[in-house]
C-alpha cells in the first residue's frame, strides 16, 4: 500500500510548514452548568456530532434508527451514532442551552434560539461531486458536505437577524464548532477498496476546504471558533478489522493500532494546526479566536487509559459483527446477530467507527475545560 510514501510525504509537509513559518430531544438541559459566554453554539460537522439530522433526511436510516442506539442516556435511538450523548451535547448542557432540534426538523426563529446543529452522519469536507467524478460509489454519501451546511447557517443567520446590525452581533456572541470533518473523506475510499496513493492527494484539499469554511463565517462576523483535527485513525475496530491482513511490523507495539493510517490522521492534523495558525496571523487584529482541538490527542489518552484499566476495552467494538475487535463490516450494531457489550463506559468505540458516551464525555471535556484546546471553551466564563 506503499505506507512508506505516507512517511515521506508527512516529513515533507512537517519541513515545509515549519520552513514557511438525559431528558429527551427538546428538552431543556439540567440547570446548574450553564455560561453567559455565549448567546448561541452552532455546530458542523458529521456523525461524532450529529444529534438527528441524517435520520430526519434518509429514507432509509438503517441501524442508527433502532436499539441499541441511545440505550445509555435517552432510552431510546435519536439519530445519534453512539449508546448515548455526543460532544455537543456535554457542551449544550454546560453552557445551559437545551438540547438542540436538528436542523433539518427546525421551522422557525424558535427552533434555533440557542443555535443549530448543521453536522449529518457520513458528511464530507469535500463535496460529494467530487467523489463521483472519482467512480466512488456515492450511495453511502451524503450530498451534505460543508460547505453545503455553511449555506444553511446562512439561512439561519438570515432567519433569527430582525435589524440590519443583529447579524454581526448574533454572530460575534455566539461559539462555532466547526468539526470534526474529513474523517468520511477517507473513509468512504478506503472502505471502497481504494488505496492510500489514492486518498493521500486528498489532504490537503480536505484542510483547504475545511479553511475555506471558516473563511466564510469570519466574514460573517465569527469570533470564537473552534476546529477539531482528526483521531487517531489506526485505533479505529473497522479499520482494524479491514486491514487485518497487515504485517506485523504495521502495528504499533504499544498500542496495537496501525502506524501508517495514524500516520495519515497525523498529517491532516499537521497541515490543519499550520492553516489554523495563517489564519490567526490574517485576523489577529479583528479580534477573532481560533483553537485548534487536539482530538488525536485525547482519544489516544482515551484509550491508553482503558488499556491500563482491568476490566477496560481498548480496541473492540461495544456493539458489533463479530469476529476481530467485534468489528466484522457484515453486521452492524442493530442488527440481527450482533454482539452488544455489557457495559458501553468501559469502551471506546461504540459500533466500530463511533465512540460511546463515556468516551465523549472525556473528549468534551477536554475542550470545555482543557487541556486539549487552548483557551478551553470554558475559560472565563462566569458560571
Amino acid at each position: 500500500m506503499a505506507k512508506g510514501l505516507l512517511f515521506l510525504l508527512a516529513g515533507a509537509f512537517l519541513l515545509a510548514t515549519a520552513q514557511a513559518h438525559a431528558p429527551r430531544t427538546g428538552t431543556r438541559a439540567a440547570a446548574g452548568g450553564g455560561s453567559s459566554c455565549y448567546g448561541r453554539f452552532f455546530a458542523f460537522g458529521d456523525s461524532i456530532i450529529d444529534t438527528g439530522n441524517f435520520i430526519h433526511y434518509a429514507a432509509a436510516p438503517g441501524s442508527v434508527a433502532r436499539p441499541p442506539y441511545g440505550e445509555t442516556f435517552f432510552r431510546r435511538p435519536t439519530g445519534r451514532w453512539s449508546d448515548g450523548r455526543l460532544p455537543t451535547d456535554f457542551i449544550v448542557e454546560r453552557l445551559g442551552f437545551p438540547y438542540w432540534t436538528p436542523y433539518l426538523a427546525g421551522k422557525t426563529a424558535e427552533d434555533f434560539r440557542y443555535g443549530a446543529n448543521f453536522a449529518v452522519a457520513s458528511a464530507t469536507a469535500l463535496k460529494q461531486l467530487l467523489f463521483r467524478e472519482n467512480n466512488l460509489d456515492v450511495k453511502q454519501i451524503t450530498p451534505y458536505s460543508l460547505n453545503v451546511q455553511i449555506e444553511w447557517f446562512k439561512k439561519v443567520l438570515d432567519t433569527l437577524a430582525t435589524t440590519e446590525h443583529e447579524p454581526k452581533e448574533i454572530m460575534a456572541s455566539s461559539l462555532f464548532l466547526v468539526g470534526e470533518i474529513g474523517y468520511n473523506d477517507y473513509n468512504h475510499p478506503f472502505f471502497q477498496n481504494k488505496t492510500l496513493d489514492w486518498v493521500m492527494p486528498l489532504v490537503p484539499r480536505v484542510i483547504g476546504s475545511i479553511v475555506e469554511s471558516l473563511e466564510a463565517l469570519i466574514q460573517l462576523g465569527a469570533k470564537t471558533l473552534y476546529v477539531p483535527g482528526i483521531f487517531p485513525l489506526g485505533c479505529v475496530p473497522r479499520y482494524l478489522f479491514l486491514f487485518r491482513d497487515s504485517d506485523a511490523g504495521d502495528y504499533d507495539p504499544t498500542t496495537g493500532c496501525l502506524r501508517w493510517l495514524n500516520a495519515l490522521a497525523e498529517l491532516h492534523n499537521t497541515l490543519l494546526k499550520a492553516k489554523l495558525a495563517e489564519l490567526r496571523r490574517a485576523h489577529r487584529r479583528c479580534g477573532v479566536s481560533i483553537v485548534y482541538v487536539d482530538y488525536y490527542g485525547e482519544v489516544a489518552d482515551i484509550i491508553a487509559s482503558r488499556r491500563a484499566a482491568p476490566n477496560g476495552a481498548a480496541l473492540d467494538a461495544c456493539c458489533g459483527g463479530a469476529g476481530l475487535h467485534n468489528a466484522n463490516f457484515t453486521v452492524h450494531c442493530s442488527d440481527p446477530g450482533a454482539v452488544l457489550c455489557a457495559d458501553p463506559s468501559r469502551y471506546v468505540s461504540w459500533d466500530g467507527l463511533h465512540f460511546t458516551e463515556a468516551a465523549y464525555r472525556e473528549m468534551a471535556r477536554g475542550m470545555l475545560d482543557g487541556p486539549f484546546a487552548t483557551p478551553a471553551i470554558m475559560s472565563g466564563c462566569s458560571k
